[in-house]
């Protein structure tokens, strides 16, 4: 049967639970109201989309497409295709490209010069089927807590660093903000 590919819908949240379920394996397992909270984005939105595709009434793959800029410094617009996965026992069967077939009709109706894919650094096959379509690496992005961060480089002992947070985080609830000396400068 020919592999179709259409934007997801909300009453199709049960068919796309066993994609969700084996994106989640083995990682920190995501509830499904992440998905619907990803349909919903997906349905309100000009520039995002969330697509699936589908064997049949399978559900068997399924992406992330928005726009999204090259880098800081280019002026054109790309077409960003982020989460894209295909069920193990549906791979190697033209459902990644049928994906990506429908990413460029986006990328023409948005009027994008460039497509970019995300390939987590630990997925070798997915990284070579991407090359072999001819996408280059273009960087390299790096994610980190914003705690962990503060640690880091802060110059402040994290036991300040941490009653800081706490005495904003009050102030908030409570309503009150106040700024610290020389703020309105």
């Amino acid at each position: 049967m020919a592999i179709t590919v259409r934007e997801v819908a909300i009453e199709e949240i049960e068919d796309l639970l066993p994609i969700w379920d084996e994106i989640n394996l083995g990682a920190v397992t995501l509830d499904k109201s992440a998905l619907i909270a990803r349909i919903e984005i997906s349905q309100s939105s000009e520039s995002l989309k969330l697509v699936a595709a589908w064997d049949g009434n399978r559900a068997v793959g399924i992406a992330c497409i928005s726009i999204a800029d090259v880098g800081v410094w280019a002026e054109s617009l790309s077409l960003q295709v982020s989460g894209l996965h295909v069920l193990k026992n549906s791979r190697h069967r033209g459902v990644a490209k049928a994906i990506l077939n429908s990413a460029l009709s986006y990328a023409d109706k948005w009027g994008c010069v460039n497509i970019m894919a995300s390939v987590p650094p630990n997925e070798r096959e997915a990284s070579r089927f991407f090359a072999r379509l001819g996408f280059a690496p273009i960087s390299t992005r790096r994610i980190s807590d914003t705690a962990v961060l503060r640690k880091k480089i802060s110059a402040e002992p994290s036991r300040l660093v941490a009653q800081r947070i706490r005495r904003r985080t009050q102030s908030l609830l409570s309503g009150e903000i106040k700024l610290s000396p020389g703020a309105n400068k």
